[in-house]
């Protein structure tokens, strides 16, 4: 007992320290190593192909294209690949257009294209990858606007061992539930980047990341990878079995910002996505993210309730876990240049308990995860 508390709940509640601290020390390695690499120079001459692969996303693709066709990049280096996944907006004409105004812009339609077996994002992603000329294939999403300095910097250090490259991403705050994603992305992330820096990458996300083209074709592409749901984590795993490394970057010339889901409801069903991702994935994943969610549980029901065991005891966790998240939020504030980030620590706390303690149960409700727009669901 301590303060007249069982040991295994102190035990069960103090990780969460043990957790969280050395991933905010991997992620203040992470940022010095960032610092310390040299952005890509034009003489060393590699060839980029940047996919992006949308499905009726003509409200967001404008910003998308402005950002992709602004990039500090010799365009003879630069191929740009658009794949219009069977929209039925104006999302396949506005991206004709981009090709038609801009020589090293293609334009992809998968109504013209043969099946290739995948469904969501994957589908037209793999369409992209086929007909990409680059020695490295960046990928990015249409809701997302990449910095000016994006190919440059997140290639900066990379080695014949290195097969992937990501970086952060950040949720553009324009409505209620948009602080939510935001914070969500702000905690989920810890885990990639802080172990980033301790040289154990763990996944490189789908709107901010890059893959070695002959990795991808030598591992038979993801028509050949075994997954449903996160390509991202498919890509990622290709290049890890390959013997080859993953190479995370932290800096605001690495982050790429995105539009918050249109709905709150979209937000849950994206969190969804995200565990059924890790949890196709075998053990390695699968185990990680349920106990990591089932831990979770636990430590929100004590921060709820865990004052009627000792007051003391309560008090001293609660504070030392919202001076570690102001922490995390101040560091993030400061390397990706966002103004006011810390003023959302409360609605961390909020997003925390929600997602803890509704995902897991919504799993014995519902076993299908679903994609925004599509149609396409996957149940497990």
């Amino acid at each position: 007992m301590i303060f007249g508390v069982p040991w295994w709940i102190v035990a069960w509640v103090g990780a969460y320290f043990a957790l969280f601290w050395p991933l905010l020390w991997g992620t203040r390695r992470l940022r010095a190593q960032t610092l310390a690499a040299r952005p890509l120079d034009d003489a060393e001459g590699v060839r980029v192909s940047v996919v992006m692969s949308a499905r009726n996303e003509a409200r967001d693709l404008p910003r998308c294209l402005a950002a992709l066709l602004a990039l500090d990049y010799p365009r003879e280096l630069l191929e740009i690949i658009l794949v219009d996944d069977l929209s039925d907006d104006a999302t396949g004409a506005m991206m004709d257009a981009a090709a038609a105004a801009h020589a090293n812009v293609r334009a992809l339609h998968t109504r013209d294209l043969p099946d290739n077996g995948l469904q969501a994002k994957a589908r037209g992603l793999a369409h992209g990858m086929a007909h990409a000329t680059g020695d490295w294939v960046l990928i990015t999403d249409a809701d997302a606007a990449v910095p000016r300095g994006w190919v440059r910097h997140l290639l900066s250090g990379v080695t014949p061992q290195t097969g992937m490259v990501g970086g952060a991403i950040v949720v553009e705050v324009d409505r209620w539930w948009s602080v939510a994603e935001r914070m969500v992305w702000a905690l989920v992330q810890i885990f990639p980047l802080g172990l980033a820096g301790w040289g154990r990458p763990m996944v490189c996300v789908g709107p901010n990341m890059g893959i070695r083209r002959d990795t991808y074709h030598r591992a038979g592409g993801l028509e050949r990878a075994p997954f449903r749901v996160a390509e991202d984590l498919a890509l990622f795993l290709m290049v890890h079995r390959s013997g080859q490394h993953a190479l995370m970057r932290y800096s605001v010339e690495t982050a790429v910002a995105v539009r918050a889901v249109p709905t709150a409801r979209h937000l849950f069903s994206q969190q969804r996505r995200w565990v059924a991702g890790g949890a196709e994935q075998g053990w390695e994943y699968g185990v990680g993210v349920w106990l990591t969610l089932l831990w979770g549980l636990g430590v929100v029901a004590y921060v709820l309730a865990g004052w009627q065991l000792s007051w003391p005891l309560w008090t001293l966790f609660v504070a030392g876990k919202l001076a570690t998240e102001w922490w995390l939020l101040r560091a993030q504030q400061r390397c990706l240049s966002l103004p006011h980030h810390v003023r959302y620590l409360g609605a961390m706390q909020l997003a925390e308990l929600v997602a803890l303690v509704f995902l897991p149960p919504s799993f014995l409700i519902s076993r299908k995860v679903r994609w925004r727009g599509d149609g396409y669901q996957v149940k497990y």
